[in-house]
């Protein structure tokens, strides 16, 4: 069970140091987050660029040898080879996007889990700021009762001495 609050002018939460550490600790996994989004959002934009080049010399290729011209042999196997060479760096890039985006995706999941534990946090602070109103509001009650009382007292002993006055007069 949570210790009850304590009184006070101003509402003190007891684990502000740790709230504190866990919002910047969010704020740290939120930019880790950011980067390696822009990274995987890099690697996108290198392998569509590889892809288009690719598309491109496939096309000259094509246009080069229905173009009915005579075609030189070496220069159709150079420009194969050219071409293979493409294909693995398209094969490398697609990689390296696929473990960008695994990557931005654990780091997702990290800040997924330091928003919940920040929010753990801010919903047990309002509880107890919760009960801490309630706790204030109930001791000002007691405290004007006891006014209150204090008042009627001291007009009871009045009404007593007036009586007593006029008993005697």
């Amino acid at each position: 069970m949570a210790k009850p609050p304590k009184k006070g002018k101003r509402f003190r939460y007891n684990l502000a140091a740790v709230l504190k550490f866990r919002e910047i600790r969010e704020q740290q996994e939120q930019e880790k987050f950011v980067e390696k989004q822009k990274e995987f959002e890099e690697e996108k934009k290198k392998e569509e660029e590889i892809k288009e080049f690719q598309a491109q010399k496939y096309v000259e290729l094509r246009e080069e040898l229905s173009g009915g011209q005579t075609i030189d042999f070496h220069q159709v196997q150079v420009r194969k080879g050219h071409l293979e060479i493409l294909k693995d760096e398209v094969i490398e890039q697609e990689k390296k996007r696929v473990e960008s985006e695994e990557a931005m995706e654990d780091q997702r999941d990290v800040l997924v889990q330091s928003v919940k534990e920040r929010k753990v946090l801010d919903k047990d602070k309002e509880k107890k700021k919760d009960l801490w109103k309630k706790m204030m509001t109930k001791e000002e009650s007691k405290f004007m009762d006891e006014i209150g009382g204090i008042g009627q007292e001291r007009q009871r002993r009045e009404q007593q001495n007036q009586a007593f006055d006029t008993s005697f007069e």
